[in-house]
C-alpha cells in the first residue's frame, strides 16, 4: 500500500482514538464561589461565559425641551420645562431581557440572595427571584436553581424584572456601558417629538403594553390589560428605532431624583446625591398618563417592582 495512504490512515485512526478518549462533562458545581465544570477524567476547570450581545441604536446629538409645557394636560409639577443639549450616544434598542441578565448573574457567580460581593455595591441585592416575590403572582422573571440563575421557561426574551438600581448599574458596568441619564432617556424616547408620547397625543394598546382601560381622557380605550409583560420588541419602534420606550416595564436611569432647573443645561447628570433614583417610561399595569415621555418617577435604589427593568447606553 502506498506509504502516503498508510500515513493518512494512521492520522485518521489517531484522531478517532483521541476523540473517543476526550473527557466529557459530568457535572457542574459551585466551589469557593466559582462555577466549576467537572470532567469524566476527574479534571475540572472554571466555567467560561460569553457576554450577551446587545443591539444598539445611535442617538444623534441635539437640543430639546425637557419636561412638559405648563399648559399640557395631565402634566405633573416636577416636569419643569427647560432646554437641554446632549452629545451623541448609543442606547440599547430593547429593554434588557431575562436571558441577558441571567448570563451576567451566572458569569459573576451571584448567589440566591442576589448580592455581588466583588461589585461596587457588595451589600445590596441586584435582583429578586420572581418565584418568591408577591406569592409568585408575577412570575415572569428569573429563578435561582441548582446554583444558577435561569429565566422562567418561555420568558427568555421578556424584559428582566425585579431589578434594583444597583443591579441595573452592575450589569451596565459589566457590559462596558452605563445607565442613561434622565435627560438622555427622555430625549431618546421623544425622538424629535414634543407631544405627550412619541406616537402623538394618544397612546393605544397596539403601540405599547399598558393598561388600555385608562387612556388619556380624550383618547379611546384599547385592550383592557394584557396582565403581564410582553417580549421585547413586540410593538413598532419610535422614529429613532427604539422599542418599548412607553410601557412594558419601567426603566431605571442613573440620576438621583430632584427638581429640574429652569435654565438651560448641557449633558446634565442630575444631583450629586439624593435619597431616590429616577425611573421612566411606564409599565404594563398602569394607564397612559404614567407612560408619557415627560413622566417622572423615583424609588429607593435598593427597591424594585414587578415591572422594574432597564436599558443601557454607551458613549462614542
Amino acid at each position: 500500500m502506498n506509504k502516503y495512504i498508510i500515513s493518512l490512515l494512521l492520522i485518521i485512526f489517531g484522531l478517532n482514538a483521541a476523540a473517543q478518549t476526550k473527557p466529557t462533562i459530568v457535572s457542574e458545581r459551585v466551589i469557593d464561589g466559582k462555577r466549576m465544570v467537572i470532567y469524566s477524567d476527574g479534571t475540572w476547570k472554571e466555567k467560561e461565559y460569553t457576554k450577551p450581545t446587545i443591539a444598539f441604536v445611535s442617538i444623534p446629538a441635539g437640543t430639546f425641551t425637557m419636561g412638559s409645557p405648563y399648559d399640557q394636560a395631565n402634566r405633573e409639577d416636577d416636569e419643569i420645562p427647560h432646554q437641554v443639549t446632549l452629545s451623541a450616544f448609543k442606547m440599547s434598542k430593547y429593554e434588557i431581557t431575562n436571558a441577558q441578565y441571567a448570563a451576567f448573574l451566572n458569569a459573576k457567580n451571584i448567589g440566591s440572595d442576589g448580592e455581588y460581593a466583588a461589585g461596587a455595591f457588595p451589600t445590596q441585592a441586584l435582583i429578586y427571584q420572581s418565584d418568591i416575590v408577591l406569592s409568585r403572582i408575577y412570575d415572569w422573571g428569573l429563578h435561582y436553581a441548582d446554583g444558577q440563575w435561569v429565566p422562567v421557561t418561555g420568558y427568555e426574551n421578556y424584559p428582566v424584572i425585579y431589578v434594583t438600581w444597583y443591579g441595573a448599574s452592575e450589569f451596565a458596568a459589566y457590559m462596558g456601558c452605563r445607565l442613561p441619564t434622565e435627560a438622555e432617556w427622555e430625549y431618546a424616547c421623544r425622538a424629535g417629538t414634543t407631544t405627550h408620547f412619541n406616537t402623538g397625543i394618544c397612546l393605544n394598546t397596539t403601540q405599547a403594553n399598558y393598561n388600555g382601560n385608562y387612556p388619556m381622557e380624550w383618547c379611546s380605550e384599547g385592550i383592557y390589560n394584557r396582565g403581564k409583560t410582553m417580549p421585547v420588541g413586540s410593538f413598532a419602534p419610535n422614529a429613532w428605532g427604539l422599542y418599548d420606550m412607553h410601557g412594558n416595564v419601567w426603566e431605571w436611569c442613573s440620576d438621583w431624583y430632584d427638581e429640574y432647573p429652569s435654565y438651560a443645561k448641557t449633558n446634565p447628570k442630575g444631583p450629586a446625591s439624593g435619597a431616590y433614583r429616577v425611573y421612566r417610561g411606564g409599565v404594563w399595569i398602569i394607564g397612559a398618563r404614567h407612560c408619557r415621555s415627560a413622566g417622572r418617577n423615583y424609588l429607593n435604589p435598593g427597591s424594585s417592582l414587578t415591572g422594574m427593568g432597564f436599558r443601557v447606553v454607551s458613549d462614542y
